[in-house]
């Protein structure tokens, strides 16, 4: 009775995955003294690179991506038990070679008849019998050393979940934290409710109010004047078209939806009087939301700038990384900016709901810089 392909599939990939977990497992004492290192050092360098080092590592192991890491403040607590966990395993590993290495000796002195010097055995003092005696408790004691390797594989990725998970405490302080970024959203979309309203009483409705008048007055007019009127009246029209669409545009740019954000801040830069320099990495597909967040934070940093900073000049950088977005917009202005003013406290809002963080700096006499580091995911 033979055995079919697919019965043997399973027993492979079950030995594929305890090969992949026993290996991952002993390639982590290779950063115990990184790890030790990092212990101390932490939250500061290298601890950072160190828990992403350990977390490519788990991931290999159990193929479970790992992009966020603990929380600073829990570093420290990570990277201690992980060392003392490499530690364990170097030990084991240790009596693993120790045993391999009797073993060999053994097996050699009793085909030879030489001596076993792990332990002074005197030429021909080792026999068959003596070997067979020794093989079910180094079978034992090998079972349980790769036993123990699986179980330190298994608290590690507990480790992670444990540390990454964070406290009621802190979890506390995030819900806070939403709160009051909500609050902020909130305010902010008010503030630009009115200035759409602003936008469209002061602009849209005061130029339809002029063409009615002009159209009123070409309906009384002789058709000489009345010629005259309407080419006004045309005009006008345009004029109200072109408000409508600096409207809409300060709403929601259609082009960010279909182009994504790099046409979206050439475009911007078009629309802008003053020289804008434009640098974008290139954009995955994914992460629209943080491009969205990123174009309004670019637009709102450069009407600020057009409006207060008297800049001659601005520069927008935009940089893609796999976690995250940065925009930065610098001017050659006066600086000066508050941080807590309306302008920026807008900016804040907006980065601040979608969890990233925002630096300005703006010492007197320029340059002002904003940056804007948002999370894609």
């Amino acid at each position: 009775m033979t055995s079919s392909p697919g019965a043997a599939a399973p027993s492979r990939s079950i030995a594929r995955d305890a090969l992949r977990t026993l290996g991952g497992t002993a390639a982590g004492v290779w950063m115990l003294v990184p790890t030790l290192i990092a212990t101390l050092t932490a939250p500061r360098r290298p601890a950072p690179a160190v828990v992403r080092a350990l977390a490519a590592r788990l991931t290999w192991v159990d193929g479970i991506p790992r992009r966020t890491p603990p929380r600073a403040p829990r570093l420290r607590g990570l990277l201690a038990l992980s060392a003392l966990l490499q530690l364990v395993v170097l030990c084991i590993l240790v009596l693993i070679v120790a045993g391999v290495a009797v073993g060999i000796q053994m097996l050699v002195a009793a085909a030879t008849g030489g001596p076993v010097t792990l332990f002074s055995a005197r030429p021909g003092r080792v026999t068959w019998t003596t070997v067979g005696l020794f093989v079910v408790p180094g079978l034992v004691l090998l079972f349980l050393a790769l036993s123990g390797l699986g179980g330190i594989a298994w608290l590690e990725r507990r480790v992670w979940q444990s540390y990454q998970r964070p406290g009621a405490g802190e979890l506390s302080l995030e819900v806070d934290r939403l709160h009051a970024t909500l609050d902020e959203v909130v305010s902010a979309v008010d503030a630009e409710r009115r200035r759409i309203e602003r936008d469209i009483h002061d602009g849209v409705q005061q130029r339809v109010v002029a063409l009615s008048i002009l159209l009123a007055r070409a309906e009384r007019a002789e058709p000489v004047d009345a010629a005259r009127l309407l080419g006004g009246a045309r005009r006008e029209t345009q004029h109200i078209l072109d408000d409508l669409r600096d409207v809409a545009w300060r709403t929601y740019p259609e082009m960010l939806e279909r182009d994504g954000l790099a046409a979206a801040l050439d475009a911007l830069r078009d629309r802008v009087s003053m020289p804008v320099h434009l640098e974008v990495d290139d954009l995955p597909l994914e992460g629209r939301a943080a491009q969205t967040a990123a174009y309004f934070v670019a637009s709102e940093a450069v009407t600020n700038a057009i409006k207060h900073a008297r800049a001659r000049s601005i520069r927008i950088r935009v940089r893609s990384e796999p976690t995250y977005l940065s925009v930065t917009i610098e001017d050659d202005g006066i600086g000066g900016a508050d941080a807590a003013g309306p302008g920026l406290t807008g900016i804040a809002s907006r980065v601040a709901a979608r969890d990233g963080v925002l630096h300005v700096q703006s010492p007197p006499g320029g340059p002002t810089v904003i940056e804007a580091v948002i999370p894609c995911a």
